[in-house]
């Protein structure tokens, strides 16, 4: 499996992301992109947005988005969909990176589809994934973070204000505000907001403790993105509550990823690592 250089290892400790270029080529990016067309036409988890509650949290509904391609789309649990999004799951070289930085411990926690387009009223926002608990969970440079995600560009991002992918650098190591400081609200255009570039087939692996969120889309072109969540075993996913019917069609390793530990579950089977974790995450079990 690969491993981050000295220099990605220095820019994800410091400043909490990591750019990957070129990841997918131009036909898987089809591929996606004509695949979160035909998604958005069946019924599926959808974020019901509605007016009193804040953004970021969710009433969940079974609904059938907006029908137009370049319309807003924020799909949950996509692995049922297609094979092709449960091999994403593992794909190399994400998810080499992702066990070099989380440690082989780890469960897939989410996936999620979101189309952002070109709106004169959405001013963009800024948050933690997490909620509030994981915001206020600091952890140590040197510490493996406890979620993480990969988001998987499917449109070409390289001006401000396309919808980008907006952080605050080095936040993972710091809360912004202060405890108890009084400030404005935190907008991707707040003091210290990156707004981050890349082409379509890049890669941005970021920690859910990173402030992060989408700028505003002043284009002429909806922003296409796959998100794909990593947890530390002993973390509860976002999509499943249980071990969710699509492992049947899965590896060793993706079985193991969406809680397939092998065996049947007693009470405190994902906070101790079964003896084979190690070998079935990164050895020849993985997909055997």
């Amino acid at each position: 499996m690969q491993t981050l250089t000295a220099e990605q290892r220095r820019q994800w400790q410091v400043d909490g992301y990591l750019h990957l270029k070129g990841v997918l080529d131009a036909e898987q990016v089809q591929h996606y992109s004509d695949e979160m067309d035909r998604v958005r036409k069946l019924p599926g988890y959808e974020p019901d947005r509605k007016p009193d509650l804040p953004i970021g949290h969710y009433s969940w509904m079974e609904q059938t988005p907006d029908q137009d391609p370049s319309g807003f789309m924020d799909r949950r649990e996509l692995l049922t969909y297609d094979q092709s999004f449960i091999d994403l799951m593992d794909r190399s070289p994400v998810f080499d990176y992702i066990v070099d930085i989380m440690g082989p411990n780890i469960l897939f926690s989410m996936s999620q589809a979101i189309v952002r387009p070109p709106s004169p009223r959405f001013p963009g926002y800024t948050h933690t994934d997490g909620g509030e608990s994981l915001r206020l969970t600091r952890v140590s440079e040197s510490s493996p973070p406890i979620a993480m995600k990969a988001m998987y560009l499917l449109t070409d991002v390289t001006e401000k204000d396309r919808g980008n992918l907006t952080v605050f650098p080095g936040s993972h190591m710091r809360p912004i505000p202060l405890p108890g400081e009084r400030t404005e609200p935190i907008t991707p255009y707040s003091p210290g907001a990156a707004q981050l570039m890349g082409n379509a087939g890049d890669v941005y692996l970021f920690p859910h403790a990173l402030w992060h969120g989408p700028s505003r889309n002043e284009s002429n072109t909806a922003r296409k993105v796959l998100l794909y969540n990593y947890c530390q075993l002993w973390v509860r996913c976002y999509d499943y509550g249980a071990i969710p019917d699509v492992a049947q069609q899965c590896t060793p390793r993706q079985r193991r990823l969406l809680g397939d530990l092998g065996y049947d579950f007693m009470p405190g089977s994902y906070f101790y690592v079964p003896t084979d974790q190690e070998e079935v995450i990164t050895g020849e079990a993985a997909t055997t």
